[in-house]
């Protein structure tokens, strides 16, 4: 995937002043390749449908879309273009109206070629954001966002997953755009914070000398903070409250828990390596790299054991017919057993939830197993391939 996007972006820096000026060339020769290198077909009608124009009725009408992406028959995500060299940000509102105007659709993209722009809908349900949560300016010295880019691969995309990645990506803007402030402070605020330091009056000179030493301190502050936080807290919150050792105390490994373990790592094969953590509630199976990506839970001390996994219900019914599911939380399906023997039919299911976390966190290098390190004190156990 990095390869193809890499041999993308040199694609970009040689025709991009070849095509300045006119849109059609532009999406060519830029904009459709993009799609392609990620596993679209531009050419089916099925999949694609160029100037896609919806209804909005008699009393309105509506410039088509440049590209419509279909699943199902169903738009999932919206492409308006433009040629090379034209500036987006005056383009947002006619993407808007086709984004309110199918729900199914929870992402946008405004591209000329080089900027690219990614929108969906995390302040208002079905109202298209004003800021994208991803900007890319494919020519600028930047890493790409290949971590997106898998997501939007036609292979893996899962609106959900999209969704997710992009709450979080839109949180991570704000504290950055909030931390950015705080390393540029304002003179009041230079003047609140050494009051009880500087004896010399808070001439405006003096709180200018001031600026960049605060800047400094709340930087080393928050480096200290995490670091006090990542030592004193549990390696997760989905145990409790509590320190470690005492939340580790109380975990007691079964041997069909184990038993579990091994018919999913025997059903997902040895491509797909993966790794366990017990927790007071629940079993947990993880990617080896990190306990915290998990892609499925096993509830077997309950009546009725069960399997959760982080994918959508309607996803999980058509890889498991003969098991009932429903939701237990946001985010999660639960697959009801009738016995344990059962886990022997989730084969498609642990593939399809493995598979989503791999997109969500690509494998940047091979780590091997015994290199996978765990919160002392905690039951787990990596695969040896």
């Amino acid at each position: 995937m990095s390869e193809a996007i890499t041999a993308f972006i040199k694609r970009v820096k040689e025709l991009a002043e070849h095509v300045r000026g006119n849109e059609q060339a532009t999406k060519q020769s830029l904009i459709g390749p993009l799609f392609t290198t990620l596993g679209y077909d531009l050419t089916d009608p099925r999949e694609c449908v160029p100037e896609y124009r919806a209804d909005f009725g008699k009393d309105r009408s509506v410039k088509p879309i440049d590209w419509a992406f279909l699943q199902n028959g169903r738009p999932i995500f919206f492409v308006e273009a433009k040629e090379v060299g034209k500036k987006l940000s005056n383009y947002d509102e006619q993407l808007g109206d086709y984004f309110a105007k199918s729900p199914e659709a929870k992402l946008g993209i405004l591209t000329n070629g080089v900027q690219w722009r990614f929108f969906t809908d995390i302040v208002h349900s079905n109202v298209m954001d004003k800021e994208p949560f991803i900007k890319w300016d494919v020519l600028a010295d930047e890493e790409p966002p290949f971590d997106f880019l898998t997501l939007l691969h036609e292979s893996q995309y899962n609106p959900q997953l999209i969704r997710t990645f992009a709450e979080r990506k839109r949180a991570q803007n704000l504290l950055v755009s909030e931390l950015n402030r705080l390393l540029e402070p304002s003179a009041e605020f230079v003047r609140l914070a050494v009051a009880n330091i500087e004896t010399r009056r808070l001439t405006d000179a003096v709180v200018d000398s001031w600026k960049p030493v605060l800047a400094n301190a709340i930087e080393e502050w928050a480096k200290q903070r995490m670091l006090s936080m990542v030592l004193s807290s549990p390696p997760s919150n989905e145990t409790g409250p509590g320190s470690i050792e005492s939340s580790a105390a109380k975990v007691v490994t079964t041997k069909e828990e184990l038993d579990g373990f091994a018919t999913i790592q025997r059903l997902l094969g040895p491509e797909r390596p993966i790794a366990y953590e017990d927790t007071v509630s629940y079993f947990k199976l993880h990617l080896v790299e990190r306990y915290t990506w998990v892609f499925c839970r096993l509830y077997f001390d309950r009546k009725k054991p069960s399997v959760w996994v982080p994918l959508p219900m309607e996803q999980v019914q058509q890889l498991v017919r003969s098991l009932s599911v429903s939701v237990p939380q946001l985010g999660w399906s639960c697959i009801n057993l009738d016995t344990l023997a059962d886990l022997e039919l989730l084969g498609d299911v642990a593939k399809a939830s493995w598979d989503a976390q791999r997109a969500l966190h690509p494998k940047t290098a091979e780590i091997p197993a015994e290199a996978v390190t765990f919160p002392e004190g905690l039951e787990a156990k990596v695969d040896p391939q």
